[in-house]
């Protein structure tokens, strides 16, 4: 998920109750005292390869391997290989089946003659790939079955040479090199354990997610997991699974000083094709009371003749309330102190703050706001800027995905695709001086690999 998106969704669970209209609104509510909540996120990336991209990579490696020797020295006897078409490649399971049909011209000088022969052998490889918990990768090709489409025949009157001994070798010395390429070639392009070092070393230091506004991320994997391959008629397709704890805070958490262990990583035959994000909200109020300022410091509101402007904005919460001190100006001066209990709508999915204490403090006396502050219009604009739809705003979520996984697309050589089902909040409650929220959402991930080398490029 990119860095704007879970921006975006951590400011749905904070609370910045007067916010102008067509801004971020962050609210909160208390979620019921001893519940057991689920902090973890389970993250699915459905993967689909190219066949004609990995049947690419595979011919390229027999195309090496070819270029080897294979001639007999033994009888004397050189041969020319060459693939009579491209090879075929199929993967499913854990295996990955490799039919090369072989042009085989044999060569051999005799005192009679100069003796030539072409033959078509057909060689099947079965590649085993494995990987353990600690990403360790192991590759086995093995030359399952064999068989001549077309056999050479080296012939001359008064001289025959022993053909099924000469066409053993060439299948012992041909099946070792193109085992050797293949596994190699599997093993440069899955470079697991190396590229996973690399990229769970990014999670060693939070994440700045917004340099103006603040707000970092920390994100701790702690399991994978991987299913077999299915094959399909124009790509074979499979999945895999990350578990992570996400923790979004206001203040920058501690950096690891030492690189987190690789997570383990399973064979699991039962992954979802959806994955569920969660997203551990911590945001200090003292951390937003700048964004809070930028938005409403200065702003006037209106009923009738009479008007009053806002300044020197401060937001608190406690265990209960949501409190907003201002001073205002104009037909009345003092400080006007607003609070409520935030509430969650979770048939609507959005959020609203209504019943709302407005109370006004002139000449350090606390008295009820005057009836055109705290009863009338100001007071119904101040209750509906309060209302926020999470599901209206997924639209426009899904908008700035899509346009970050153009980049990364062109960037990577890849087509990757992101879409967002739902985004709700399971919980969230109040403490002094901070919020604590638990926000939910559906997504589905999705990527193209045309050529197995595209691993290597992350």
């Amino acid at each position: 998920m990119s860095k704007n998106v879970i921006v975006l969704s951590i400011f749905f669970l904070c609370i910045l109750i007067i916010h102008s209209c067509g801004t971020k609104k962050e609210v909160v509510v208390s979620p019921p005292p001893n519940i057991k909540r689920n902090l973890y996120s389970d993250i699915v990336i459905n993967y689909k390869l190219d066949k004609s991209g990995i049947r690419d990579t595979f011919n390229h490696a027999i195309d090496d391997a070819l270029k080897a020797n294979f001639d007999i020295p033994e009888y004397d006897i050189k041969l020319a290989l060459s693939k009579q078409k491209d090879a075929t490649v199929e993967i499913e399971g854990k295996n990955i089946l490799v039919v090369l049909p072989l042009a085989i011209q044999v060569e051999k000088n005799t005192f009679l003659a100069n003796l030539k022969a072409k033959g078509v052998l057909e060689l099947t490889f079965v590649t085993n790939v494995d990987v353990d918990t600690i990403w360790n990768l192991t590759t086995k090709t093995s030359l399952s079955t064999h068989k001549w489409l077309e056999k050479p025949k080296l012939s001359i009157a008064g001289l025959n040479l022993p053909i099924e001994t000469i066409s053993n070798l060439v299948i012992k010395n041909t099946k070792k090199q193109i085992e050797q390429s293949i596994d190699a070639s599997v093993k440069e392009s899955f470079t697991l354990k190396q590229k996973m070092k690399e990229t769970m070393a990014i999670f060693d230091q939070p994440m700045q997610m917004d340099v103006s506004n603040g707000g970092w991320l920390d994100v701790k994997p702690e399991q994978m997991q991987l299913n077999k391959v299915q094959n399909g008629r124009y790509s074979s397709e499979g999945k895999i699974a990350m578990k992570m704890l996400n923790t979004f805070s206001t203040y920058k958490p501690q950096a690891q000083t030492i690189t987190r262990p690789l997570p383990k990583v399973y064979w699991n035959e039962a992954i979802p094709d959806s994955s569920t994000f969660r997203l551990i909200a911590d945001i200090k109020m003292m951390d937003i009371n700048g964004l809070i300022k930028t938005n409403l410091d200065g702003r006037t509101f209106t009923a009738g003749d009479k008007s009053i402007t806002l300044s020197n904005i401060v937001a608190n919460c406690d265990y209960e309330f949501f409190r907003v001190v201002t001073d205002v100006a104009g037909s009345v001066n003092g400080t006007l102190i607003i609070k409520g209990k935030p509430k969650y709508d979770a048939i609507a999915n959005g959020f609203y703050m209504n019943n709302l204490d407005i109370q006004l403090k002139t000449k350090n006396v606390l008295h009820k706001a005057a009836a055109w502050i705290g009863e009338g219009k100001i007071r119904k604009e101040l209750e509906s800027m309060l209302k926020f739809s999470i599901k209206d705003n997924i639209v426009g979520i899904q908008e700035n995905i899509n346009t970050q996984m153009a980049d990364f697309n062109k960037k990577h050589d890849l087509e990757m695709k992101v879409k967002i089902g739902s985004i709700d909040v399971e919980s969230f409650e109040l403490k002094p001086g901070q919020i604590e929220a638990l926000m939910k959402s559906k997504i589905y991930l999705e990527i193209n690999i045309k050529d197995f080398r595209s691993f290597s490029k992350f």
